[in-house]
């Protein structure tokens, strides 16, 4: 009886490790939870049938098929599951290194020892389920949600494949290091003062995973802001570049009025309506962008234009929505549409036919803002099915990361991005949903 309650108890802590560890990164979802209600069941099962002899091997055998399973058949980013996972197993380890440790605190009777090793391990299973509680009930998130495709999903292949090799490196560090630990104690057992060895691996061991999950957590906000600092920069770059524009033109505002005043006086009308004509142009020219509520797309607007028309490419605006309330934040929002824009003037640029030249529309409808950017096309029409796809370009030396980046933020938010033809024109369309939609 002693030995089905202490199974029990095994099999509950492992459960609620694997729970713990879970809400570290991402949320539970029906599958996941009668995964963990499996293994502990298993591991009750296995724990009985063994007598504790080969839990340890068949449940870190089980984490890796719960983490191939999900992988497979979850639809979520496979560096959260590989989180999880890594966690999860170093945690398991200290809990066995935990294990070993309260071994050699029970005496030699059966069954004294039995109910002190149950006691034990009832400590650890209501120490790791408070945790549990406070963070269930807190809704505490070691990560943000979006922390893996912020971290992971960077333009720079060579910043990506750092920041993989990086946190992959760190992840396995953890793991290989509390296996050795817990490898050590069987040698360690052996030793006098053994006791006090493997308490201090097993304190040891737990304040390492502590610290390795510390170092994730700072090294992925740190790049995530480091990105988002660049983006900032970039941005108040552009604004102050608007913002300039814009006092110039009001600075002009009085020279115009006295030229305007000196025409009529003479009573050169021809002359007033074409020198009137050619301010309405000039104001026109910042006034497209201006129902844009974020002074930062507006920016971003102006200066991709003036870009264009310094290539001799025409960029016209028709914008009838503000942008106001999207799910994406602004700086997303202007890497969608800085992508677009910048793919448009590079597929102009080498073609002398530029009668067409760049249209922006931006509309609302009925649950989402929509971005249109068309350009005339020059391409090969079999190639546009791919267009979106990763690593995918139709130009040279271009490495085809930005249209995967527009359709990738796009659907993180639940909109979409696709092509449309009409004609000899191509029609860049994303649609961002509305922030309550998310």
């Amino acid at each position: 009886m002693l030995q089905f309650a202490i199974s029990m108890v095994f099999g509950l802590t492992v459960g609620v490790i694997m729970s713990l560890m879970l809400w570290l990164n991402t949320r539970f979802t029906l599958t996941e939870f009668v995964a963990i209600v499996g293994f502990v069941f298993i591991g009750c099962t296995v724990w009985t049938f063994t007598d504790g002899r080969f839990a340890d091997l068949t449940l870190i055998a089980l984490l890796v098929v719960w983490t191939l399973f999900r992988i497979l058949f979850e639809r979520k980013r496979t560096f959260e599951k590989l989180l999880t996972f890594s966690m999860s197993t170093t945690v398991v380890i200290n809990y066995y290194i935990y294990l070993r440790f309260i071994g050699l605190r029970i005496d030699g009777r059966a069954e004294s020892g039995d109910v002190q090793q149950l006691i034990y391990m009832l400590v650890y299973l209501v120490i790791i389920a408070a945790a549990f509680l406070v963070v269930f009930i807190q809704k505490v998130s070691f990560f943000s949600n979006s922390w893996e495709r912020d971290f992971f999903s960077h333009e720079d292949q060579r910043m990506k494949r750092n920041r993989t090799i990086i946190f992959s490196f760190l992840m396995m560090l953890t793991v290989v290091i509390v296996f050795g630990i817990y490898m050590s104690t069987s040698f360690v057992s052996e030793l006098e003062n053994a006791m006090f060895y493997i308490g201090f691996e097993f304190f040891y061991s737990l304040v390492y995973i502590f610290i390795s999950l510390i170092m994730l957590k700072i090294i992925v906000e740190y790049y995530i802001l480091s990105d988002i600092s660049e983006q900032e920069k970039q941005h108040q770059k552009e604004l102050k570049s608007f913002i300039k524009m814009i006092r110039a033109q009001r600075h002009d505002f009085n020279l115009h009025l006295h030229a305007v005043n000196g025409l009529l006086e003479a009573q050169k009308y021809e002359e007033c309506r074409a020198y009137v004509s050619k301010m309405v142009a000039e104001t026109e020219y910042v006034n497209e962008v201006l129902p844009i509520h974020d002074t930062t797309i507006s920016a971003m607007l102006y200066a991709y234009r003036s870009d264009a028309e310094s290539n001799g490419i025409k960029m016209t605006f028709d914008i009838t929505t503000n942008l106001r309330g999207l799910a994406p934040e602004a700086y997303e929002i202007n890497r969608i549409i800085g992508n677009l824009l910048q793919n448009a003037i590079d597929a102009l640029t080498e073609q002398t036919d530029r009668e067409y030249g760049i249209v922006v529309k931006m509309y609302d409808n009925s649950d989402s803002s929509v971005v249109d950017i068309s350009n005339k096309f020059f391409g090969d029409a079999e190639e546009l099915a791919h267009v979106f796809d990763y690593s995918y370009s139709g130009k040279k030396n271009h490495e085809g990361i930005g249209l995967s980046t527009v359709r990738r933020i796009a659907e993180s938010y639940k909109g979409l991005a696709y092509v449309e033809m009409d004609e000899d024109i191509i029609h860049f369309i994303v649609h961002l949903p509305k922030r309550n939609r998310r």
